[in-house]
């Protein structure tokens, strides 16, 4: 993340916006006390979809099954999957 003040982020908005673009977690600006993240629109959809899915029950459960799987040398190859 980057952080910089609301001033500088005033003053050298484009800046500011190409690195919320390209940053992972976007710019943090901060004014007094206060922190606010600037992020781009796919990372913002990102973060929604992954919280939707961390609120499944069911897929929690088979990631954990999936890699005590794993660890117990119970997965295949990708030949063995596609042939």
């Amino acid at each position: 993340m980057y952080h910089v003040t609301a001033d500088y982020a005033k003053n050298n908005f484009d800046e500011v916006f190409e690195r919320a673009e390209t940053e992972t977690g976007g710019v943090v600006i901060v004014k007094g006390n206060k922190s606010f993240i600037l992020i781009s629109q796919e990372e913002f959809d990102a973060w929604g979809e992954t919280a939707e899915l961390l609120q499944d029950p069911n897929l929690l459960s088979d990631i954990k099954e999936a890699r005590a799987q794993y660890k117990n040398g119970e997965a295949l190859t990708m030949a063995q999957v596609f042939g």
